[in-house]
């Protein structure tokens, strides 16, 4: 008969996201995952198999506990409404105190040698496909609203996600909260009120 486990799965992997989040997954030893999630090297490969894959359910976990906020804003009605619930909740989650700054998937991509590559292509995969689902409301919304002058629905998704990563470096790097919103109200002036 095999042995329960004897930790709390749920615990070790928001331990685990903390880690991934403050320090990516270069940055990320074995041995600091050990530690912070109090496991042993055969209990952290016998519950998660590797490091990566370890990374890869942070990911999931990351997505449903922290980036839902993301779905409600694709819900809004108007191409506005959805760039400034996107953009002001990018703010809360990067700088709002309760997490540590930036992205966890930006922090993860930003540093990979040859070897993570394949992370880092993932993780732009995942962005690309977020991009795209942005895209495709604000053409459904238009109608509703206009999108800024001159901007079509796939330059505005690309604005807002080049927004939304100069967001997260500027909150890994310290800016405070009340700065990342400044910046999102000046880039909200191009956007027709709707």
């Amino acid at each position: 008969m095999a042995r329960p486990r004897e930790f709390d799965e749920d615990e070790v992997l928001q331990a685990a996201l903390r880690l991934f989040w403050e320090k990516g997954y270069e940055g990320t030893s074995l041995g600091d995952l050990l530690e912070a999630m109090g496991l042993t090297k055969s209990s952290l490969y016998k519950a998660f198999g590797s490091k990566e894959a370890l990374f890869w359910r942070v990911v999931e976990l990351y997505n449903r506990d922290f980036l839902g906020f993301r779905l409600d804003a694709l819900s809004e009605p108007t191409p506005r409404r959805i760039a400034q619930r996107l953009l002001y909740g990018m703010t809360e989650l990067h700088n709002g105190g309760r997490t540590p700054n930036g992205c966890l998937e930006l922090n993860a991509a930003l540093a990979c040698s040859t070897v993570t590559e394949p992370i880092r292509q993932e993780l732009v995969r995942n962005r690309e496909r977020f991009r795209v689902q942005l895209r495709d409301r604000f053409e459904e919304t238009k109608a509703a609203a206009p999108l800024p002058p001159g901007m079509t629905s796939d330059d505005a998704a690309s604005l807002v996600i080049s927004l939304i990563q100069g967001l997260a470096v500027q909150a890994k790097a310290g800016f405070s909260q009340e700065a990342s919103r400044r910046v999102v109200d000046a880039a909200l002036l191009s956007w027709p009120e709707s």
